[in-house]
């Protein structure tokens, strides 16, 4: 193994350029197909880097709506989005959609024009592999970012609608390549341009030569004494690292937060008008001596582990309080002991970027609500202020779930499965059974017999978007209200399609292509205009106690838990569970009540608007002893998901909200259906 130092690698931001093809773009609607990436070499600082393109290597996961389009690289500047982005013949390849922004219109007459010629892609590396005796990294898992339109590429030779003539370049590795449009697929994208071997090498070592050069010269700037040694200044110099920030970026960044982060303590100990800090005049900036003394971010808030979780917990707390989620004592008082109650959320977006030494005084409400979505400290992938929003989101998403007045739950067994493709479940009641042993005799395996019902997960989603009109507006209702009806919206999904299993006759069970209620083979089923009573639930309990196991045909004696009632006939129900004698007697005669108190009543309005009117009704057993129903839920994740989709165009992030779960009927002999009228 190499004694490189790779431990930068997967904790950095890489970039690669590709070609773009100007033939099939659309000028109407501002698209160009194009090639974003290939398995083509690229020197870094590391070694060679080569990016392998299957489907298992390449993380598209934030691609499923579109990829953010920037314009440099910069994330403040979005110009659009890619879509369509798949991979083909060992490229990544997308379309290119230009909004109608200002700089987005300005980027693309550009483009159109030929005065910009180059196309980037930024992702990060989640795992690679060293190849022995050879400088190549082969990347064998990396997350696509983000695409730009760039001005100055790392390698010339390649961009929009141009690439290197292979003959030419084969001809003579010393002569300029001629340039020529290259071919397209059809989706348009350029081909990988044919670069001379000794110009790959001299490419090669500049590149390792600026990457050495560049990090040399950003430790230099941290180096100097001006710059304090805490978690800030150590966050902003990972970042610029990580991102590849150039040091005449970084040295601005540094100086920004000198200037609105620190004052000196007296005269003494500054450095005086115009002399040389970081190669930049300075004025009056502090000194490294015991005067310097650093003065607090915002409201005495410095960024660091401790105090990042203080803000995020206590900013959590204060809204979910807010906005009547939590409602003990004690996170009210925690709250208020917190500081942040009472705080606009523009306010606490102002004290976030502070906090982070983002100098917000010449912002008005709305950059600062954009800087706080977008900045993202060293190492995170999302904004911690956009992931504090988002748990208030989540949280009031599963108070909304938790708080649905659904009864599915009661008279259904849980499940569990670990994909989407359909499942098989044995029924309970087709094992053979115990058999006899006799003396110095064998012990059979015992089995279930091929009676099996299937099941299957479905995705049922919405989208929640957290927005700056959301920050400026500090509109509470979208960040709690609207999640939390998503939750309950979730729960009352899963209770319609649980109830649709008992419309009609049911749905046919796969071991005897019969439906679920039926009232010649599976004996569980009544076509009569009765509402329940003494008499009818001793029929109804008299079936089921009555049926058969498949494979001995021993009786089951099968007892009933639920009697489950439309609303129309809550009140017969409950009276009858409730009396002593039976409500059908008269006062000469009042037999007593033999099913007083047997039976749990579940009543639900959808059994009103069922196929059969208002009066069918059920008897069934408990669940999780005999087969009746099953709701299944992806890895037994019984509750509803946020799932982060970032939208690159500045307004916020949004979230996929959503639950996975399947439906099946298990079997006929643990359930009994009166029709009513």
């Amino acid at each position: 193994m190499s004694t490189r130092d790779l431990s930068a690698l997967q904790d950095g931001r890489f970039e690669r350029f590709a070609t773009l093809d100007l033939r099939e773009a659309n000028l109407e609607s501002r698209t160009v197909p194009a090639s974003l990436s290939s398995e083509s070499p690229v020197d870094r600082f590391f070694g060679r880097e080569i990016l392998v393109h299957d489907s298992d290597a390449v993380d598209l996961s934030r691609a499923g709506d579109g990829l953010p389009l920037l314009w440099n690289h910069n994330t403040d500047e979005p110009i659009g989005v890619v879509e369509r982005i798949k991979i083909k013949d060992g490229k990544l390849r997308g379309v290119l959609r230009f909004s109608n922004n200002k700089k987005a219109i300005e980027v693309f007459n550009d483009v159109r024009d030929g005065f910009l010629k180059n196309i980037s892609i930024g992702y990060q590396v989640n795992k690679f592999e060293e190849q022995a005796n050879s400088n190549d990294i082969r990347v064998t898992g990396w997350t696509l970012l983000e695409s730009s339109v760039v001005t100055v590429p790392a390698d010339a030779s390649v961009g929009i609608n141009r690439s290197l003539s292979g003959v030419n370049a084969m001809a003579d590795e010393t002569q300029t390549p001629a340039v020529e449009v290259g071919t397209t697929d059809n989706h348009g994208a350029g081909t990988d341009p044919v670069v001379p071997i000794r110009q790959i090498d001299a490419i090669r070592a500049k590149a390792v030569l600026d990457e050495r050069n560049r990090l040399k010269e950003i430790d230099g700037i941290f180096a100097n004494p001006i710059v304090p040694r805490d978690s800030v200044y150590d966050g902003i110099r990972a970042q610029a690292l990580n991102e590849g920030w150039s040091a005449d970026q970084t040295r601005k960044i540094v100086m920004e937060t000198l200037g609105g982060e620190a004052e000196p303590a007296s005269n003494q100990g500054t450095v005086p008008d115009g002399v040389q800090v970081f190669g930049v005049a300075s004025r009056a900036q502090p000194a490294a001596s015991p005067a310097y003394q650093p003065r607090p971010l915002g409201a005495g808030v410095r960024m660091g582990e401790d105090q990042t979780e203080k803000f995020r917990n206590g900013f959590t707390e204060a809204m979910l309080v807010k906005a009547g989620v939590l409602t003990d004592r004690k996170s009210i008082d925690g709250a208020r002991a917190g500081g942040f109650v009472g705080k606009r959320l523009i306010v606490l977006a102002g004290d976030y970027c502070r906090m982070h030494g983002i100098n917000t005084q010449a912002m008005d409400d709305d950059a600062v609500a954009f800087r706080a979505l977008t900045y993202r400290a060293a190492g995170q992938t999302t904004s911690d202020f956009t992931n504090i929003l988002a748990n208030v989101a989540n949280k009031s998403l599963l108070k909304g779930w938790e708080e649905a007045p659904e009864t599915w739950q009661t008279w259904t067994r849980r499940g569990t499965l670990p994909d989407f493709k359909t499942a098989e479940i044995s029924g309970l009641s087709g094992f053979t059974g115990l058999d006899e042993v006799p003396e110095d005799g064998d012990i059979t395996y015992g089995k279930f017999t091929d009676r099996k019902e299937t099941i299957k997960l479905v995705s049922y989603a919405k989208k929640y978007r957290i927005t700056r009109k959301l920050i400026i507006n500090d509109d509470l209702r979208a960040l709690s209200a609207i999640p939390r009806a998503m939750g309950l919206a979730g729960n009352r999904k899963v209770g319609d399609i649980t109830y649709a299993l008992l419309n009609g006759t049911g749905p046919t069970l796969n071991q005897d292509s019969t439906a679920l209620f039926d009232t010649s083979s599976h004996k569980n089923y009544v076509a009569a205009s009765t509402a329940p009573t003494v008499a009818t639930l001793n029929t109804a309990a008299v079936a089921m106690a009555k049926q058969t196991d498949p494979n001995t045909s021993a009786v089951l004696n099968i007892q009933p838990r639920f009697l489950m009632v439309p609303k129309a006939l809550e009140h017969t129900a409950r009276v009858l569970m409730a009396a002593t004698y039976d409500p059908a007697g008269t006062g000469a005669t009042l037999p007593p009540n033999p099913f007083s108190g047997r039976y749990e009543v579940i009543t639900d309005a959808r059994l009103d608007g069922q196929t059969y009117g208002t009066a069918a009704w059920y008897l069934l057993a408990d669940p999780n002893i005999f087969d009746t129903f099953e709701v299944a839920f992806l890895n037994g994740m019984a509750e509803p998901y946020m799932r982060e989709n970032e939208e690159w165009d500045g307004q916020g992030t949004s979230y996929l909200v959503g639950v996975d779960f399947g439906v099946s009927a298990l079997d006929f002999r643990a359930v009994h259906k009166y029709r009513g009228n």
